[in-house]
């Protein structure tokens, strides 16, 4: 009986994996294809910009419906229609010269992707609970492969048939097969029985933590008892207002402006300030996601062998993360230094993410779904924010202006993470 439970969770991470390298390509890729969605379209840079911002309206508005469906649909089946919806505007976005059909698409990507987002958050911490952040550092390291993978696929197009077609349509086709993969697969249960392990892990002595509990939320974490019991035992309803939830989402909401600022825009930073063709500057977004993925393959193993901990590693991240992004800002045209530092700035922002959400679904537990759903949604909120402004910023003030909002909005998680890490 554990042997078949090992193998199905095996099954699982193994197709979350999948998933996300489907996500990973499709997601990111419009944003080294920009300047070719804009002449499909017949707009300029400064208005291509507004897909970003459909994309993350369709985000938030996917965040939404999770939290309506959450309760009676299980993440696994949510995960099944955002892999879907996904797949099937990517396939149809490189085919539209229409601007409107554009942002329509856009619109559907999004809510593809909080749908994707939240559930995998959600089945993660459902069934990988007692290694959450480690976990969530590998299956998100997967998104990074496919943001990777997906440049050089548009180069290789470019440079084969001259169009981005074959791109997008192998982003779709990885989401068509997750969700082929995951269809037969056992539901995890949607309830964590952390009160069954309470009783069990209480000693004779009326010790009130056992390893069993300190293995959940790891000692290291600072406040791993108002972490355990306070927040946890509020109703779901309160749970909401809790400032603590709130801080880890100004979190979100600070790196993702970061994230996708800088994944969006970098190509084209360097392509136009080298005066470089596309198909050579989409690399520097491939090595942008490839430091990602390895930051987050890195961070796990750090984290599993306790030589730092979920703080300092975030603590690390923000201040390596945000020097490398002043490198790309201010010398663009150093190609050797724009790419290298373009990895430098994956590497470090890799473990920000998982990290954030990991310290928040271990701090509240008996409500990850809800969790997940206000951290998606603040990240969804920041898409429609920042990369617009960076475009129109890029087009109207200057490159270094532009690419240095990613590295402050970074650098201003340091306050809330200080907040957090006090309370």
């Amino acid at each position: 009986m554990y042997y078949k439970i090992r193998q199905q969770r095996h099954l699982l991470f193994y197709t979350l994996c999948l998933a996300y390298i489907g996500t990973g390509i499709s997601g990111p890729l419009p944003g080294p294809a920009l300047t070719l969605l804009a002449t499909h379209t017949h707009v300029g840079l400064d208005t291509i910009g507004w897909a970003f911002t459909a994309t993350s309206l369709g985000f938030t508005i996917g965040v939404v419906l999770v939290g309506k469906l959450s309760e009676r649909i299980h993440a696994k089946y949510i995960l099944m229609a955002g892999l879907t919806t996904l797949g099937l505007a990517t396939a149809l976005l490189p085919w539209t010269e229409s601007f409107a059909m554009l942002l329509i698409l856009s619109l559907c990507s999004g809510i593809g992707n909080s749908l994707i987002d939240v559930s995998i958050n959600v089945l993660a911490a459902i069934a990988f609970e007692e290694r959450l952040n480690e976990t969530l550092n590998y299956i998100h390291s997967s998104f990074g492969v496919g943001a990777c993978v997906g440049p050089l696929l548009l180069s290789v197009s470019l440079e084969t048939s001259h169009n981005t077609t074959w791109a997008f349509l192998a982003g779709a086709l990885l989401c068509l097969i997750a969700v082929i993969l995951l269809s037969p697969q056992a539901a995890p249960p949607s309830k964590t029985n952390v009160h069954s392990k309470r009783q069990f892990s209480k000693r004779e002595n009326g010790s009130r933590i056992s390893s069993t509990r300190v293995r959940l939320v790891p000692l290291h974490t600072a406040s791993y008892e108002t972490a355990l019991t306070r927040p946890n035992e509020m109703p779901q309803h309160r749970i909401i207002m809790h400032r603590g939830l709130w801080l880890m989402a100004l979190q979100m909401f600070l790196y993702i402006g970061g994230e996708i600022g800088f994944g969006n825009w970098v190509t084209t930073t360097i392509s136009q300030s080298a005066q470089l063709a596309l198909a050579f500057a989409a690399p520097a977004t491939t090595i942008y996601w490839f430091g990602l993925a390895i930051g987050r393959l890195l961070s796990a193993q750090l984290l599993k062998r306790d030589i730092l901990n979920d703080y300092q590693l975030l603590y690390l991240s923000i201040l390596g993360g945000s020097l490398s992004v002043l490198c790309v800002a201010f010398f663009p045209t150093l190609l050797w230094l724009s790419f290298s530092a373009s990895l430098l700035t994956g590497l470090f922002f890799g473990p920000i993410y998982p990290g954030i959400m990991a310290l928040a679904s271990r701090r509240f537990v008996h409500a990850v779904n809800t969790v997940s759903s206000v951290l998606v949604f603040s990240a969804g909120a920041s898409g429609l924010v920042f990369p617009v402004i960076i475009g129109i910023m890029l087009t109207h003030v200057g490159v270094a202006s532009a690419m240095t909002i990613p590295a402050l909005t970074i650098l201003a998680i340091v306050w809330p993470l200080y907040v957090t890490m006090r309370k």
